[in-house]
Parts: C-alpha cells; structure tokens; sequence
C-alpha cells in the first residue's frame, strides 16, 4: 500500500482548510471518516469470506483424497446412506417389541416369581365349631 506520512497528513489538512474553509471542515472530515469505515469494514469483510473459502476448499480436497484412498465415491456413500432406516422407521421399531423377544421376556418373568403354592399341612388346623 501507501504511506502517508505526518507531513503529507498536514498538507492535505491545510488544504482542505483552505479549500472547504472552518465551518464545513469538521462535517467533511466526519463524512470522509464515515465512508473510509465502511470501506474497511467491507474489505474486511471480503477478506474474511475469501479466507473461509479457501479453507473450505482446502478442506474439501483433504476429504476428496481420503476417500479416495479408502476407496470409497459419492455413489456408495449415497446408496449407503439410502440403505439406512429413517428416523421415524427407527422409532417404530423401538416402540413395537419383536415377537421372540417378548415370548423370551415372559419366559424370564415366569422363572422369577415363584408359583402359587397349595396351602400347606404344616398349619394348625382351625377348629370349626361343629353344626
């Protein structure tokens, strides 16, 4: 770029002054300070856009060469990913048990709980009045 020094600064002051006069100096000046941001705050901003896009780029080209290497392509990622359940099958699934697993879960509830037994003789028998 240029550099504009000190001295280069004051001549360009002195001129203006001379040119636009005291009164419209100052809203020159803040006119000329507004547009110099806003032309900084653009390149900026073009820059920093410019510089995402070329790591993305960079980024893409790494991803393209492991893949390659793996030896995979676009078309067998697609189909893999067409091969896959949705989100809403998934969760039908989860909701409706498969069949083997419930018999299976019955058959693990039954061996815990113990079966009724018959009352047992070791009572004392209870005495009735007779009729």
């Amino acid at each position: 770029m240029f550099d504009v020094g000190f001295s280069e600064l004051l001549l360009i002051f002195v001129i203006a002054l001379v040119v636009l006069g005291p009164e419209r100096l100052p809203k020159a000046a803040r006119t000329l300070g507004y547009w110099v941001g806003r032309a900084r705050s653009t390149f900026n901003n073009l820059r920093n856009e410019l510089e995402r896009e070329a790591l993305n780029m960079d980024m893409r080209e790494r991803m393209e060469k492991q893949m390659r290497e793996m030896g995979l392509d676009e078309d067998s990622i697609r189909k893999a990913k067409d091969s896959l359940l949705s989100p809403h099958e998934v969760a039908e699934a989860r909701r409706k048990p498969e069949p083997a697993a419930q018999s299976e879960t019955d058959l693990n509830a039954t061996e815990d709980t113990p079966a009724p037994s018959e009352p047992s003789s070791s009572r004392p028998a209870e005495n009735k009045p007779d009729e």
